[in-house]
């Protein structure tokens, strides 16, 4: 077993954003093969259920995946066959620091709970300063769809929660997610953000 970070890359507005996703594998580290499949896997999931909630201005454009529970193992990096994917809604961006937070907590020890701020999305999915259920839900399913990536591959991944070390080098502790249903709060979050152009 080996626990694998999973990165989402995104660009919105001249900014880069990030959303980090931890697993764990079920029989064995996936392929590069399977890698290629789990990029296209993650791209479809955004098509299916977010798309139309999307800004036109935001855009999905690989991931970032490497071992974590050894230090120093190198990152890599995977891109989607069909190229980049860009949300279709084309009304006006929320402001670039406000998210949707959508969480996960599985009744088990700690660390038992994950975290997702997914930027990106439009006033038109915003009423009153609230999110608008049906954006709520199309968020909700497309978490539930990423707790379980290359199930129809060899070497399933599934979603945990996972703590770092001390030194930060090495994830030491962890607790599978993958059965826990995903909850978006309804008031918008502060995503956390870096200057423009001082890395990411």
């Amino acid at each position: 077993m080996a626990i694998f970070q999973v990165v989402h890359k995104q660009r919105w507005l001249l900014q880069e954003i990030r959303n980090v996703y931890y697993y764990e594998t079920i029989t064995g580290n996936p392929a590069t093969s399977e890698w290629d499949d789990i990029v296209d896997e993650i791209r479809a999931d955004y098509v299916a259920e977010l798309s139309t909630d999307l800004s036109t201005n935001w855009e999905f454009y690989g991931i970032d995946f490497r071992q974590v529970d050894v230090s120093g193992l190198p990152s890599f990096s995977a891109i989607p066959t069909l190229g980049i994917f860009a949300g279709t809604d084309v009304a006006d961006d929320v402001p670039t620091q406000v998210a949707m937070l959508i969480s996960v907590k599985e009744n088990t020890t700690a660390p038992n709970h994950v975290r997702t701020y997914l930027a990106g999305l439009t006033e038109d999915g915003n009423n009153l300063s609230l999110w608008k259920s049906g954006v709520m839900g199309s968020a909700e399913t497309f978490i539930d769809l990423q707790s379980v990536l290359n199930a129809a591959g060899a070497n399933e991944l599934q979603r945990v929660s996972a703590r770092w070390n001390t030194a930060h080098d090495a994830v030491t502790a962890f607790n599978n997610v993958a059965g826990a249903a995903a909850v978006a709060s309804q008031v918008p979050a502060t995503q956390r953000r870096r200057r423009i152009g001082i890395g990411i």
